[in-house]
């Protein structure tokens, strides 16, 4: 786990693991097993409700899966990494 004082290094490399991982759900892909349909839920809605979980809080970002499609990589994980660490727009991405 960290927190969002955690060496920046470490964040970033989180958030990197975290943006592959939505890039490769909103193009369709799996990254895990959905018995309850939660993910195939949020497709039909257009958007996912996640949450990151830190030592010192729990980050709550809701964004649609084209904003996720339209986002680099790196301008996903500046984002994530922002959330991470604080930032003031980390509420959502819409």
């Amino acid at each position: 786990m960290s927190t969002s004082a955690s060496p920046p290094e470490k964040l970033r490399a989180q958030a990197h693991n975290i943006a592959v991982n939505l890039k490769k759900l909103a193009g369709g892909g799996q990254v895990a097993d959905d018995p309850l349909g939660k993910i195939a839920a949020a497709r039909a809605r257009g958007y996912l409700d996640f949450a990151i979980v830190m030592d010192d809080k729990i980050i709550k970002i809701e964004v649609p899966f084209s904003k996720i499609d339209e986002l680099t990589l790196p301008l996903l994980c500046d984002f994530i990494y922002d959330a991470m660490r604080g930032g003031t727009n980390s509420k959502d991405a819409h």
